[in-house]
């Protein structure tokens, strides 16, 4: 039987804007299932399981147990709304309803996240009707899903609307090969507050490796700006937001939610030419936006 989470509301608009820009996902979809890792790897491992993640209004679909080793999550959104999937690990003893209890405190009184709640990535922010995909690494333990969509009024669907999912990793058997992560292309190192990118982005497909070299938890959102709009233009969105950013500014071609410092995780994007920028929505100690430290930046991909 799956666990019901209690519904949580809340009146003040703590941290706007903090996951904002992910309502804007592009229809298309931005994963491809039938990944060649497996054939990327050394004689002896396979290459990352994949598992799919459903999103509804307000819910996620998930098997209760699943075994350690390198994932590939892919988040389908059925529901009406925006979602978005961020991994919280559990440090043993910790029950996911001192979770929501913590987090929904945190975010009333714009307090820090609980330190025993580990944030390891996830599938970006997917718009109704498409996908959006992540590669981590899991440990035995016990962990949940949340959403952290905070739009259109400034409170996250964890906790307006007890947007989480639990469940358990357990450990491999030892009896089938080891799973290997995937063959990345590109690596790209989050700091604080900046971007920094192994090599330049190129149209076509890539497996981009996301690593948090900074102190404090950052994620990336690969935002493709429509023709003859500029950082100004997005600026000027999240001063008075709706649900999603409309498509005549831009759409989100992939990306990983909050990665803890030290973290990584891989996803894989496909990108036309174009003008693109690279976005952190996560909230600084200080309860801005580490956009507003200056975490965005401008590409071009050719």
């Amino acid at each position: 039987m799956r666990r019901k989470f209690p519904t949580r509301t809340s009146a003040h608009r703590a941290f706007p804007l903090a996951i904002a820009l992910g309502g804007f996902i592009g229809c298309r979809p931005q994963d491809r299932p039938e990944s060649n890792a497996a054939d990327q790897t050394t004689p002896g491992t396979a290459g990352p399981a994949a598992v799919t993640l459903t999103a509804t209004d307000y819910a996620f679909g998930f098997p209760d147990t699943v075994v350690a080793g390198w994932t590939t999550f892919h988040l389908v959104n059925h529901g009406s709304r925006p979602h978005m999937a961020q991994l919280i690990r559990l440090e043993s003893g910790m029950t996911v309803e001192q979770f929501l209890e913590a987090y929904g405190e945190a975010f009333r009184s714009k307090g820090p996240r609980p330190e025993w709640a580990r944030r390891l990535g996830g599938p970006t922010v997917t718009a109704p009707h498409a996908t959006s995909n992540a590669t981590l690494e899991l440990g035995p333990g016990n962990y949940l899903w949340i959403c952290l969509y905070n739009l259109p009024d400034g409170v996250p669907h964890v906790v307006g609307h007890g947007m989480a999912e639990a469940f358990v990793v357990q450990p491999a058997s030892g009896t089938e090969p080891a799973r290997a992560a995937p063959e990345a292309d590109i690596v790209m190192r989050l700091l604080d507050y900046s971007f920094s990118l192994s090599a330049p982005l190129a149209a076509g497909r890539h497996t981009i490796r996301v690593e948090n070299a900074g102190t404090e938890s950052h994620e990336v959102s690969v935002t493709r700006l429509a023709a003859g709009k500029t950082i100004e233009d997005l600026r000027a969105w999240l001063r008075n937001p709706g649900e999603r950013l409309p498509d005549s500014v831009g759409s989100v071609a992939g990306g990983v939610t909050s990665l803890a410092p030290g973290a990584e995780a891989y996803f894989e994007v496909d990108l036309t030419p174009g003008e693109y920028l690279l976005l952190c929505f996560v909230t600084a100690p200080d309860g801005r936006s580490h956009i507003d430290h200056g975490m965005i930046q401008q590409i071009k991909v050719s």
